[in-house]
């Protein structure tokens, strides 16, 4: 049970993380300061990263 809840997670932080990406590129291309969000980009991918890590060691444990 713990581990799939760890998958779930490690999904949902992939998720959440490319769409905070996907928003910064949005936010960028209309001309937006884009000076005060990249502390918010440098956690979007951190999120993704764990994400990944999160999956792998989900298919590595199976």
């Amino acid at each position: 049970m713990k581990n799939k809840f760890n998958l779930t997670a490690s999904i949902f932080q992939i998720i959440f993380g490319v769409l905070a990406i996907l928003s910064y590129i949005v936010l960028a291309s209309s001309g937006e300061n884009m000076i005060k969000w990249t502390v918010t980009l440098i956690l979007s991918i951190a999120f993704v990263v764990l994400g990944i890590i999160g999956i792998l060691d989900y298919k590595s444990n199976k």
